[in-house]
């Protein structure tokens, strides 16, 4: 049992059911499989000694705030409460600040035993790409340019990729070259000439997609690889 406070959330049992229940519910996954998903996955918490309150509190907390509080939850929750099985653990642990706690607890029922307005607001997950640059190469005609980055998504490592892109009095665009997924891997590469661009790499890399030609506007070349 990880203690933080005697606030009914004040500990990392029920952060861990309350939290994952929100992670799938922001997901827009629908909240009674939700919560069978939560039961079956933290199965082994429910059932532990020390942990079967807090999981239940956090849980039921869950619910109630998207108003899917399950009866049998809610009168599992006013059980434990009512008859102080709650405090019992705490005072066999010997955890101090009972009153404190038992006033939570109170307040805790006090709060799922009324009828909530409406569901909590689903919050879109999260979705942040940056892309940081490694390389930029210009080739001798000034033509196009060929670049490597490091593509990362909520802050992870996703992937690594390059590309030649061109500005053309026809138009502008360009190609993908390669891609790799293990971050830190050594990457170099050099124009040979306009039409040949040479690329140096960790030999222990393994590459998902590898072109060894190139083609944009009328303007193609060749691709060499170098494993070192």
């Amino acid at each position: 049992m990880g203690t933080w406070s005697t606030k009914i959330n004040g500990n990392d049992t029920f952060q861990d059911i309350y939290q994952s229940f929100f992670d799938l519910y922001n997901q827009g996954e629908i909240p009674n499989e939700i919560s069978k998903k939560i039961q079956e996955d933290f199965s082994e918490v429910f059932e532990d000694f020390d942990d079967r309150y807090d999981s239940l509190f956090g849980l039921a907390l869950a619910q109630w705030e998207t108003k899917s509080l399950d009866p049998k939850i809610y009168e599992k929750v006013k059980n434990i409460v009512e008859n102080g099985n709650d405090l019992d653990r705490w005072k066999g642990l010997g955890v101090k600040s009972i009153e404190n706690r038992q006033k939570e607890l109170e307040k805790f029922l006090k709060q799922i035993s009324s009828n909530r307005e409406k569901p909590k607001r689903r919050i879109r997950p999260k979705f942040e790409c940056r892309e940081i640059r490694l390389l930029t190469l210009t080739a001798p005609d000034r033509k196009k340019h060929f670049e490597i980055n490091e593509i990362y998504v909520n802050g992870e490592y996703k992937h690594t990729s390059s590309m030649i892109m061109w500005e053309l009095e026809g138009g502008c665009g360009g190609g993908s070259v390669f891609y790799f997924y293990t971050k830190g891997k050594s990457v170099t590469a050099n124009w040979l000439d306009s039409q040949t661009l040479e690329i140096c790499y960790d030999k222990t890399i393994q590459f998902t997609k590898k072109e060894e030609d190139f083609y944009f506007g009328g303007d193609q070349g060749i691709i060499k690889y170098v494993a070192e």
